[in-house]
Order: structure tokens, then C-alpha cells, then sequence
């Protein structure tokens, strides 16, 4: 079922405050319900070595999220985490099924036309699909479906456009399944008037094996699930490759697509802070910051360092490069003291920077964290900056919905919604947030949102009061990240 407020945010290139820092923790060391934690105390009567449940990694990993001591720019500090512990991880037999949906050509499909497809059969799985503009051959059409999902026998297939077929993917623990090779498509969700389509389906089995990692990854998904899905950051005490990559595609996952929201999908979009001793690590993953250092500092946490260090500025205007993470676990005789520099050459510092990778630097005898960026290289600020947007933009839209007795069908009532749009794109440009970039001179948030009309409105869009979309675009305010200076000294002015 479709939701009534949906939010697309797209990125062309935090908690809000420190009491509602969601991060949640994953100890892998024995089975322990979530809870959230305010102090070490708390933390070490379940973690440490007398607990029910001992995990040193977990127990470094909070003392140094909470004694980041004074932050690069202010007092704040995070007061609060939550805390589950898994079985630890293990490879398991696997069944991986594939569903392939191959289109041929010519298909033609209007821009904005709405389609169902019934997958399996009369009792199976629907997906449905809008397109964005037209389509006309066999390869876009197969990229409707791109990102949609369904779910038959309590399995959920994930689809991926490939050339001129979507292929639906499901790879779990168990028994082979066994799909009708059927697929039919229609105009309508009540499945009575049928799309002209021609296309092929092909369901295959295959035995494989589950790694460990990606049954962790799954044991995540079920407690999304099953008991929490309120968190934002993840972080777990797990820093080998396999891990490190699967829970960076796991957290790139967790952003749906523009097909998914429309489908119902809710938004619970995650990011992942991990760190790593491999200098050659790539994972050219969104939603997923990796920190380096070398193999002996790793028991410094300094993921959970940075993310202490940063994190709690979230959504205020903040940038990752530059900062200062402390060693929370160091002798407190040392004073303030970060972690560890590590042991790099120049060429080994080129290969982290090309593959995106932030670690420890010095400049003259300055030492900070470089670039501030994700797998992907793109800004770990704009990647934050973006899901502030799409979670105040959705709140302010159910506020408006919620608060007003009726909303009319007509240009007021569109602009009554629309204010809630215009709040959000006028916050993410105040001083506080510095999202959205500002004119040089009126300092105007600098940013256009069109707000249909009554008249743009189908006579389906009518019928069944759905408010024909709002459009906006907004400019990334950015941050300086590097400067150079030249100039000349002479004898005399």
C-alpha cells in the first residue's frame, strides 16, 4: 500500500540533537536484547568481562564515543546509544533464486502512466511502476522496474535492470522455492484491463553459501524488522573486509528507490561508520564512511572516535574534514590526546584518497581527519544534509495533513501543503543548517519549488484527491576544503 506523504530527495553533486543521536551498536559476541545506554556504567554491566553478554570491543568503542572531551567546535557530546548483541555470525547453506522478466521490442508506455505487474500468478506478488517520462524501447521498460521488490514464501526479491530484462534476486537459508513462470502486466491495480507486453520469464534455483558477514547483515534486517527500525548510524565490532563491505551495500540499500516509496516502502534510510586496516580497501559504496588506520591502533575504535567527534553536530552546518577525533580510551594523565597517526607513505596515502577512504593526517605538525567523505567520495556532510531534508520535509507534510480539518482540492489547499516544502528548503538554508546554499547579498535560501495547480490536476488525480507532485530544487551550500594563497612581497607600497 502506497503511503500519503512521500518525500524524494535526490543528491546532484543528523539525529537533531545530541539527546536524539540514534546510533546503534551491534556486538556479535552472544544474543542480548536492544537497549539504549546513557553511561559506561550501564555499558559495562552487560559488556564487560562479568556481564552476560562481555565484549571489550563494545565496551572501547562507547568509552570513546562518550570522552571526545571537548569537540573541534563546541561542548556537545553524545549522551545516548543502543546497544543489541547478536550470535556471532557464521556461514550457512544458501538457495539463490533468480526471476527474470525479459521485455522485447517495441514496448511504448505514456510518461506518467501507471502499470501492475502480477508476478507468479493469480495469488502471487504485485509490483507496481510510474513512468517518468516516456518509454519506447525494451530497455527502459525493463528500467521501470529497476529497484522494485516483492515477496513470495516470506522471501523478498530484489530487482535489477540488466539490458533489456529485470532480474529479481533472493538468496536466504532453506529450501529451494518454486515460482510460476508467469508475468502479466495492467493498467489498473485492480488487474481488469491488461497492458500489452511481450515478454519471457525464467525462475532458476542455484545452491550457494550465505558468508558470514552477509548473515549478519541479514540478522539486521530481521531486527529492523522484528523488534527496532528507530537508528540512523550503524556501527558494529566487525572491521574485516567482508564485513566492512556488506554492511557499506547494506546501508546503500536502505535508501529507497523513488519505485519503492510509490510501492509503500517506508523510509528508514541508514549510514554506516566503519573502519579498516587495509590500504588497498575499496567498496564504492553510498551511505558508508570508512576510517584507516594501521592494524595495532585499530583497538583505538576510531570509527566510533569520528563519529563522537562529529556526530552530534548533526543537521548543523558541519563539515567531516578537518576534525580531531580523540583516543576516548588514552590514560586521561596524557591530557587530550587523538588517535593514533598512522604509519603511511605518500603512494599509500594517494591509493586511500582515490579510493575514498578517510584516515589520520599531519601537515605541518597539524594533525586531522582527511577527506570527510563516503565510499563513493561523495561528502559525508551532503549525504547527512540530504536525509535531513527528506525527514523534515515528510514531517512538516503529516504535520499539515494531520493539524487542518480538510485541505481543499484547489489552488489554496496546494499551497497550504506546499508551505511545508518551502519551511523545510527555508531551514535547510538558515544558519544553523547551511544545507541549501544562500544568495551572496539578499541571503535568500537559494532554491525554486514549483507548486502545481488545480489545473494540472488529471481527472484521476481528482477522483482519487492525489495532489500532482511538487516539485523544487535547491543548491548545495558546500564547504571550503581546500585554499591557496599567492602573493608578492615588494620593496615598497
Amino acid at each position: 500500500m502506497a503511503k500519503d506523504i512521500i518525500v524524494v530527495v535526490q543528491r546532484d553533486a543528523l539525529p537533531t540533537e545530541k539527546e536524539s543521536l540514534d546510533i546503534l551498536l551491534v556486538s556479535t559476541t552472544g544474543e542480548y536484547p536492544v537497549n539504549t545506554y546513557r553511561d559506561l556504567a550501564s555499558v559495562e554491566a552487560v559488556f564487560g568481562p562479568d556481564g552476560p553478554c562481555p565484549n571489550s570491543k563494545i565496551v572501547r568503542k562507547v568509552t570513546t564515543l562518550l570522552n571526545q572531551g571537548k569537540t573541534t567546535l563546541a561542548d556537545t557530546l553524545i549522551s545516548k546509544f543502543k546497544i543489541v548483541g547478536f550470535e556471532p555470525p557464521s556461514a550457512s547453506p544458501a538457495v539463490t533464486a533468480t526471476f527474470a522478466v525479459t521485455f522485447a521490442e517495441p514496448q511504448s508506455v505514456d510518461a506518467s502512466k501507471e502499470l501492475w505487474a502480477r508476478i507468479g500468478g493469480d495469488d502471487k506478488a504485485l509490483v507496481k511502476v510510474t513512468a517518468k517520462s516516456a518509454v519506447t524501447t525494451a530497455a527502459q521498460f525493463a528500467a521501470l522496474f529497476d529497484g522494485t521488490s516483492f515477496e513470495i514464501g516470506g522471501k523478498t526479491y530484489s530487482g535489477a535492470a540488466v539490458g533489456d530484462a529485470v532480474l529479481y534476486t533472493a538468496t536466504v537459508s532453506g529450501e529451494a522455492d518454486s515460482i510460476p513462470e508467469r508475468v502479466e502486466i495492467f493498467e489498473d491495480e485492480s488487474m481488469t484491463t491488461p497492458f500489452p507486453a511481450e515478454l519471457t520469464a525464467e525462475f532458476v534455483n542455484g545452491s550457494d553459501e550465505i558468508s558470514a558477514a552477509d548473515n549478519l547483515v541479514n540478522a539486521i534486517k530481521q531486527f529492523q524488522t522484528e523488534v527496532t527500525n528507530d537508528w540512523y548510524y550503524l556501527m558494529t565490532d566487525k572491521d574485516d573486509d567482508e564485513y566492512v563491505i556488506a554492511l557499506a551495500k547494506f546501508a546503500e540499500a536502505s535508501e529507497p528507490t523513488e519505485a519503492e516509496l510509490g510501492a509503500g516502502v517506508e523510509d528508514h534510510r541508514k549510514f554506516y561508520m566503519g573502519q579498516n586496516c587495509n590500504k588497498q580497501f575499496a567498496s564504492p559504496t553510498a551511505r558508508a564512511a570508512v576510517i584507516y588506520t594501521d592494524a595495532e591502533y585499530l583497538s583505538e575504535e576510531p570509527d566510533a572516535s569520528y563519529t563522537g567527534n562529529v556526530g552530534p553536530f548533526y543537521p548543523k552546518a558541519v563539515t567531516w574534514k578537518f576534525k580531531r577525533p580523540q583516543d576516548g580510551n588514552a590514560d586521561t594523565s596524557e591530557g587530550e590526546k587523538l588517535i593514533s597517526l598512522p604509519r603511511l607513505t605518500d603512494a599509500e596515502r594517494e591509493q586511500l584518497l582515490e579510493n575514498h577512504v578517510n584516515f589520520l593526517t599531519e601537515e605541518y605538525k597539524r594533525q586531522y581527519v582527511k577527506e570527510g567523505v563516503c565510499l563513493n567520495g561523495e561528502f559525508i556532510d551532503v549525504v547527512l544534509g540530504g536525509d535531513w531534508i527528506a525527514k523534515r520535509m515528510r514531517d512538516l507534510l503529516y504535520d499539515i495533513m494531520l493539524e487542518n480539518a480538510n485541505i481543499d482540492y484547489d489552488d489554496a489547499g496546494f499551497g497550504l501543503i506546499a508551505s511545508a516544502v518551502l519551511q523545510a528548503l527555508a531551514e535547510a538554508a538558515d544558519d544553523d543548517h547551511k544545507i541549501v546554499a544562500v544568495d551572496q547579498k539578499s541571503r535568500a535560501g537559494l532554491y525554486t519549488v514549483t507548486i502545481p495547480k488545480f489545473a494540472d490536476a488529471t481527472d484521476d488525480q481528482r477522483r482519487n484527491r492525489v495532489m500532482p507532485d511538487i516539485y523544487w530544487e535547491a543548491q548545495l551550500s558546500g564547504a571550503v576544503h581546500q585554499v591557496k594563497t599567492k602573493g608578492v612581497l615588494r620593496v615598497s607600497l
